[in-house]
């Protein structure tokens, strides 16, 4: 299985862009499954980080059991451990790490305009977001940097996918195959 793991702060689109991705190449005949971390985590209280990740090395397992070749994992990768834990979860035989970025003011007006606005951790999860944005850049293994800023999901999804097709040559094949020239 290969996987591309999406991250970035909250707000910055990854789960948009990864939505963008898997729907287009689904729709291209291209066998893949999407696993959304901070979806899995979303529980109260609080799921922990080992138990995703336990999760995640689960879901990943059954997808490779039904023949799934190509994984797209969203997640809010604060630090390198927890971005290794994830990839080891996977048990993945190569991964494209790509990061996508916006300006902190942009990542706070996305996040207020999809989340509640009387939800209770609105200004905590704005501020997380802020200083994620600080603090991602430094992560080890990026290997590729998108903005999100002034952009539309499907044209980061664009580069993404270019990407995708120069680290993941099988990707040409698994299009060949369904007829994606």
């Amino acid at each position: 299985m290969y996987v591309l793991l999406l991250t970035g702060p909250p707000g910055a689109g990854k789960s948009s862009v990864s939505t963008a991705l898997h729907d287009r190449l689904g729709e291209a005949g291209v066998r893949n499954a999407m696993i959304e971390v901070d979806e899995l985590e979303r529980c109260y209280p609080p799921l922990g980080t080992e138990r995703a990740i336990a999760h995640v090395e689960m879901l990943c397992t059954s997808y490779r059991e039904v023949g799934y070749e190509l994984l797209f994992l969203t997640a809010t990768v604060e630090d390198d451990d927890y971005g290794r834990a994830l990839l080891a979860a996977t048990a993945a035989d190569g991964h494209l790490l790509v990061r996508l970025e916006a300006d902190p003011d942009t990542l706070r007006n996305r996040i207020i305009e999809r989340e509640p606005a009387n939800w209770a951790g609105l200004e905590q999860l704005v501020e997380a977001s802020r200083l994620l944005a600080g603090s991602m850049p430094s992560l080890i293994g990026v290997d590729l940097v998108l903005s999100t800023e002034g952009r539309d999901p499907e044209s980061v999804a664009d580069d993404v996918e270019a990407s995708l097709r120069e680290h993941y040559p099988s990707l040409r094949a698994l299009s060949a195959q369904s007829g994606d020239h």
